[in-house]
């Protein structure tokens, strides 16, 4: 029996609300017995709904061949069908991608396998800055002039209407695949569309990437090859492209559970490997100690790898970051991604300026404390990065945020939220004195005319304020499991580690311990002394814990000596001398 228990004001620290789903203390006992795991393990599994002998295998060691049938989503079968006509009959294909990372992934997936196929195969990438996102019209006629037969979407086109009409209309089929929301109305001009999203697809998983949309249908695309006795020779090895499918996948923070997990379990592993892509192998060498022997996690990518690919469509054009993907030529990949990197140099430099005049425009204004959503407008701040400090804003004061940029006269935006307020729902209501808005729950872009400004911030913060109760306004912790000192064992490592990959639906436990001791006097370490480092105790075992950039709980760990704290175990490797480590996520004095 699980049931939800809201801790009240006494678990409430400085910064956070602790949120505790409580399980039945009998029934992880019994499940740690029956699989020979852990207690606080056997909560974890008991949380995500994992309990039989069959789950439980399956998530720890699942295997390629758990993955399901392509053939189950919508169209798939007709979809394959024609792109395998158009690969015997040599007819001319054009992949029509996405400038992030996951629409780079999966054009350059894509790409990679009719090109071993011996397909007449091109791609496109529309420029972020000048044509934005999706398909468009001058873009097909583009296509069109190339003498295509068959243009294939990744990452992009379920909305594309008219756009998609037009290609129709220039005597090109063109298949969709997709994984967005799509509208109420589909592009019906289109030969297929493969989206697990349609509200008439019955695909149980709903969770899969651009890149991983595109995987499923190389998988049928195989098949169907295969049936036709297609490939005289060698059968290509998909297996193969598991790292980019991962590299998409991760960046693109959709939930690692279900055929994801099994796709980046797979894809760490080969980029962890001997025969690691080359264009990925030179760009692991740009990273400070990522070293060709470390194994790949799920925050190398999304921190370090990601943001290089992404840098460039932030900034420019993606096509350096597609060709670094595909190329078979070490010293082309070498200079491929150093100038990633470096443009990933800049674009940070441009983010942290932006972001400073942000957090200096917020204060001077005091919008933090006058307004519960925040609306942040300048003429001349780079679009590619708005997004980012959107993110970071929200990170910092925890409240709806837009950053505004002036674009050919006219503000244009991006947005992002909390947990209590539904962003796409709030703008809907401002619709009135909005040119055009997009997006979801958590993230949007919008598109407003200047003299619209202030009555935007306003009624924009009238919106979140009404919606929103002060407590909304708090960000809530939630707790994976309760853990004794004593449990804290290198057994349990070993089991953490069989959980990775860590990341969006699979995130790295937070373990709650009550009542430990200050063992010695906290110090405060970094450039800027932002991290906490201290020593506890609980019956008689010492733990050495890192916080990072908890500068705040300075007054709070000097003033008492028993804390409740919240953290994730992870391993210390120094001196080759390897200790367990707890890294703290909040403290609160101990009732």
């Amino acid at each position: 029996m699980i049931y939800h228990i809201k801790m009240n004001s006494n678990f409430k620290s400085i910064k956070y609300k602790w949120i505790y789903n409580s399980v039945d203390k009998n029934l992880i006992e019994e499940t740690a017995y029956k699989h020979n795991m852990p207690k606080p393990v056997a909560e974890l599994m008991l949380k995500k709904g994992i309990s039989s002998p069959d789950d439980i295998e399956n998530f720890f060691n699942g295997s390629l061949k758990s993955l399901r049938n392509p053939f189950e989503i919508s169209d798939m079968e007709k979809a394959a069908e024609r792109i395998a006509k158009a690969v015997m009959n040599h007819e001319r294909i054009c992949i029509y991608g996405d400038y992030d990372v996951d629409g780079i992934t999966a054009t350059a997936l894509l790409y990679i396998f009719l090109m071993q196929c011996g397909a007449n195969v091109s791609y496109y990438i529309p420029n972020r800055l000048e044509e934005g996102y999706g398909l468009n019209k001058e873009a097909v006629k583009e296509i069109a002039a190339r003498k295509t037969n068959l243009i294939i979407t990744v990452d992009c086109g379920i909305s594309a209407v008219q756009e998609v009409l037009e290609a129709s209309i220039h005597g090109m089929d063109i298949i969709i695949t997709d994984h967005h929301q799509p509208s109420k109305e589909l592009p019906v001009a289109a030969y297929a569309i493969i989206n697990p999203m349609r509200e008439d697809d019955t695909y149980p998983n709903k969770t899969l990437a651009g890149v991983g949309v595109a995987f499923k249908t190389v998988m049928a695309l195989r098949f169907v090859l295969k049936k036709y006795d297609f490939f005289k020779q060698e059968v290509p090895n998909i297996r193969n492209l598991l790292d980019i499918v991962t590299l998409g996948t991760i960046a693109d923070v959709m939930p690692l559970v279900d055929e994801n997990r099994i796709f980046v379990r797979h894809g760490l592993e080969l980029m962890s490997g001997e025969n690691v892509r080359i264009g990925i192998d030179e760009l692991k060498k740009t990273v400070e100690n990522l070293s060709a022997s470390k194994k790949m996690k799920t925050s190398n990518i999304g921190f370090q790898l990601a943001p290089r690919i992404n840098a460039m469509g932030r900034m420019a054009s993606s096509e350096k970051s597609f060709k670094l993907l595909v190329t078979q030529n070490r010293s082309e990949a070498k200079q491929l991604a150093l100038e990633l990197d470096n443009e990933n140099k800049y674009r940070q430099m441009i983010e942290r300026d932006i972001l400073q005049q942000t957090y200096d425009l917020i204060e001077k204004n005091q919008y933090a404390e006058l307004q519960s959503g925040l609306v942040i407008a300048s003429d001349n701040w780079h679009p590619g990065v708005i997004g980012i400090v959107a993110s970071r804003v929200v990170d910092k004061y925890f409240k709806p945020t837009v950053i505004l940029t002036e674009d050919n006269g006219v503000y244009k935006g991006s947005a992002r939220s909390i947990p209590g307020f539904h962003l796409y729902d709030g703008l809907s209501s401002l619709s009135d004195i909005l040119i055009s808005f997009g997006g979801h729950k958590y993230a949007a872009g919008v598109k407003l005319e200047k003299k619209n400004l202030e009555e935007f911030r306003n009624r924009f913060n009238e919106v979140v304020k009404t919606s929103l109760k002060e407590e909304d306004f708090i960000p809530e912790i939630y707790i994976d499991a309760e853990i004794d000192s004593k449990d804290i064992t290198n057994e349990v490592m070993q089991w953490l580690e069989k959980l990775e990959p860590y990341g969006q639906g699979n995130k790295e436990p937070v373990f709650f311990m009550k009542k430990v001791f200050k063992y010695q006097v906290e110090t405060f370490v970094g450039k800027n002394f932002n991290h906490l480092k201290c020593v506890f105790e609980k019956n008689g075992l010492i733990f050495e814990a890192i916080g990072y950039n908890m500068k705040e709980y300075k007054s709070l760990m000097a003033e008492n000596d028993k804390f409740d704290i919240l953290f994730s175990l992870v391993h210390n490797t120094w001196k080759n001398t390897k200790v367990i480590q707890l890294n703290l996520k909040d403290i609160k004095k101990s009732d």
